[in-house]
């Protein structure tokens, strides 16, 4: 572009910052940076929000909250999106503290948060064990109108799951299911997983044999999570069953598949068995033979 007298512009220069902190480039990203001051171009609110997340990307969020408050500074227009990408790497990071500061803030400065904004925090909350103050957004995105969605319910399930609480988190599915919200395939996982977890196999098995009559596909992890939860139970059979069907079922396995049969078998000296196995996982090249 230069070499032909056509100038970049800061949409131009922005448009690059943006894709190279996507990959992770910081260090570029920050040479585009330099040329743009040499050039003139003055970097807006699209700029650094675009570090910004570069930073958060590669955890360093340090550096992106010192540009964040770089931008407050120089009275550069803080956005809804600022606020995103600052409380997503404050939650990445386990600082939910810091990401709830942040987020009245925004109220205070008037900026109406969004479902984003929402489905992070509900989400760092809920890895945190924090679901009483995740289950308050809830309640408050219902009362402000504000949308929610499957990855809104995802993370709570997990979360509920995650500290026993089984059946208020099969509540939360019938809820979610109600209100019109249809689950994906990462609800049934954690659904699946979390029922596993319970000691609840037969319940989990119930709802893994009816995910293809609703018409959703099992992935390798829904497979994973069942045989898992078979081999705890020690009924290798079914579990080797289940590993021998994926495949015809268009599901290939992977190497945690092999890797929990296999723990599994040696553990209740099916030596044979277990070799027979690693045997074909390195077949597979699945393993380092």
């Amino acid at each position: 572009m230069v070499l032909r007298n056509i100038t970049p512009n800061v949409y131009t220069y922005n448009i690059l910052i943006d894709g190279l902190c996507k990959e992770g480039k910081i260090k570029d990203a920050k040479s585009v940076l330099a040329v743009m001051a040499k050039h003139g171009v003055k970097p807006d609110v699209v700029t650094y929000t675009s570090l910004m997340d570069g930073y958060c990307l590669v955890n360093q969020v340090n550096k992106a909250k010192y540009l964040f408050n770089t931008m407050a500074q120089i009275r550069e227009s803080l956005d809804v999106q600022s606020y995103n990408i600052m409380i997503n790497g404050f939650c990445k990071i386990k600082m939910v503290d810091e990401a709830l500061n942040l987020f009245e803030e925004m109220r205070r400065k008037y900026l109406v948060p969004n479902t984003v904004t929402y489905n992070t925090l509900i989400d760092g909350l809920s890895k945190s064990k924090r679901i009483s103050c995740a289950l308050d957004l809830l309640v408050e995105m219902h009362e402000r109108g504000q949308s929610t969605n499957v990855v809104t319910y995802n993370s709570l399930l997990d979360g509920m799951f995650n500290i026993k609480r089984v059946d208020k988190a099969l509540m939360l599915f019938k809820e979610m299911k109600e209100s019109g919200i249809d689950p994906d395939i990462y609800t049934y996982n954690i659904l699946i997983d979390g029922l596993c977890k319970s000691g609840r196999l037969i319940d989990a098995i119930e709802i893994f044999k009816d995910l293809s009559v609703k018409g959703y596909h099992p992935n390798v992890r829904t497979y994973n999570i069942i045989i898992n939860g078979l081999c705890k139970e020690g009924l290798f059979e079914e579990a080797l069953a289940l590993l021998s069907k994926m495949e015809g079922n268009g599901c290939l396995p992977d190497a945690v598949t092999f890797e929990t049969v296999i723990r599994a078998l040696f553990e209740k000296d099916e030596d044979d068995m277990a070799e027979k196995l690693l045997r074909e996982m390195v077949a597979r090249g699945l393993l380092n033979g």
